[in-house]
């Protein structure tokens, strides 16, 4: 008897399991915009960079006093992308880069606290930083997803 009813929290045990794994799995979760083709293009001639960014930044405004080589993109009342170049002196990379763009090393930036996760380049003797910064609070899988799209758009020139 005892046997038997081990056996059957055994078997009640494993279906409330494989119930909760079925339902995390099928649980629809914000899929970033795959596509890249109608998005929008940026260029900062100055300091020779532009990237894409999605469509549904429609507003750009000027960066805060003391700030260089950028805008802040909005996307009203979700996040914004803001960058901008750092041209006094920075500190140096250390460590390997994440990721290579046209010869320059570029690193993902861990979140800041809950409302940002980036990208710093390495350009020369200026630091590009380029990040996203939500509006509504915490960073997410798809915060960084996007991020991650929008650095692998980025051209460097001079």
């Amino acid at each position: 008897m005892k046997k038997l009813i081990f056996l059957l929290i055994i078997i009640v045990a494993l279906g409330g399991i494989s119930w909760l794994i079925f339902n995390q799995l099928n649980q629809k979760v914000p899929i970033v915009e795959t596509s890249i083709e109608n998005w929008k293009f940026y260029e900062n001639k100055e300091f020779g960079y532009s990237f894409k960014y999605p469509d549904k930044f429609s507003n750009t405004e000027q960066l805060a006093q003391g700030y260089v080589g950028g805008n802040v993109l909005i996307d009203p009342g979700e996040s914004s992308i803001i960058v901008y170049v750092v041209t006094t002196p920075h500190p140096p990379l250390s460590g390997s880069a994440d990721l290579t763009i046209d010869g320059y090393a570029v690193i993902f930036s861990p979140p800041y606290g809950d409302l940002k996760s980036g990208i710093s380049i390495y350009k020369d003797d200026n630091l590009i930083s380029l990040y996203i910064k939500n509006a509504n609070g915490k960073i997410n899988k798809n915060t960084d997803e996007l991020i991650r799209k929008i650095a692998y758009t980025i051209k460097l020139f001079n």
